[in-house]
């Protein structure tokens, strides 16, 4: 009898728990508000969202073997289906599987989905800001560890970045000012990179965001972590 009430007593705890209301954020032109759902719901939608990652991950990069390939695998796939945002269209920002569904996205949202699916495919990623040296808009690159460098991309505009020899230059040799050639995926897509890549970091840190956490253990530790640092 004890054990049936036990059973009964988990039981009810747990309902109980997994019906909380919790907070989603999401962003629309880049205004943002909080949204509630229940603690089951989001807990079915990140899970859903992770194996789908990882399902389209697979369909990207199957078949190649070298950690190389499998990153410009991943570039081409995301420059060719992460379109801009079309006249008119909102920026909506809430998960990155969403842009992947919606098929556009701002220059930020589209280093994010790259640097997700990196993640998954095996090869450390995340993005971030730059500014030029002088005055000119600010831009989104991502970066991607092959091996045991650091590389930049550009999905949003397609563009990565090689040496005289047509290979992929390290973004130290980018910070010192090597001749490098900006390559596009699409004959025709240009931009102008001088001046960025002096104000690139002396080392590589990690800027641990959203595109490196939607493994569920990571996403575990970093919810923990900041509920910690909250209390």
């Amino acid at each position: 009898m004890r054990r049936i009430v036990l059973i009964i007593f988990i039981s009810a705890a747990c309902l109980f728990m997994l019906n909380i209301s919790v907070s989603m954020n999401q962003c629309v032109d880049y205004k943002c508000f909080q949204r509630k759902i229940p603690l089951y719901l989001k807990i079915l939608d990140f899970f859903d969202r992770h194996y789908n990652y990882k399902r389209l991950t697979r369909e990207i990069v199957g078949g190649v073997k070298t950690e190389e390939e499998k990153v410009m695998k991943i570039f081409a796939w995301t420059a060719q289906n992460i379109r801009r945002v079309p006249p008119g269209f909102p920026v909506v920002d809430d998960h990155i599987w969403h842009i992947i569904v919606r098929g556009y996205g701002a220059d930020d949202q589209s280093c994010d989905v790259f640097a997700t699916l990196c993640n998954y495919a095996g090869s450390e990623s995340f993005y971030a800001h730059l500014d030029k040296s002088v005055s000119g808009p600010r831009i989104f690159l991502a970066f991607t560890r092959i091996k045991d460098e650091w590389y930049a991309f550009d999905p949003y505009r397609g563009i990565y970045f090689v040496d005289a020899g047509g290979k992929l230059i390290a973004l130290g040799r980018l910070k010192e000012g090597a001749e490098y050639s900006a390559r596009p995926l699409k004959e025709g897509d240009t931009f102008d990179y001088s001046g960025y890549f002096a104000n690139l970091p002396g080392d590589i840190i990690v800027k641990l965001g959203r595109s490196n956490i939607q493994f569920p253990l990571k996403r575990l530790i970093f919810e923990v972590n900041k509920w910690v640092r909250r209390n």
